[in-house]
């Protein structure tokens, strides 16, 4: 997955009817990433540079029900390439 160059990516909290089996995953794993970190505590959206946001997406693709989820609950901007 690649990130569009920007000087920093957002990454906003979706929340609500569709992310809630990955938001309970996510909140039960061991090895949360500290921006997700502050997701789960309350934050809404974080700032990271375009590695960092990369790595972030990458590892919350592998937590169970990020597939199914519709939407998807991490939304980055902006947007990575397709």
């Amino acid at each position: 997955m690649s990130v569009t160059e920007s000087s920093y990516v957002a990454l906003r909290a979706v929340r609500g009817h569709g992310t809630g089996a990955w938001w309970a995953a996510a909140r039960a794993s061991r090895d949360v990433p500290p921006p997700v970190a502050g997701l789960l505590h309350g934050r809404t959206r974080v700032e990271l540079n375009a590695t960092e946001a990369e790595a972030v997406l990458a590892w919350a693709a592998t937590v169970d029900g990020w597939a199914g989820s519709d939407p998807k609950p991490l939304l980055p901007h902006p947007e990575p390439d397709a």
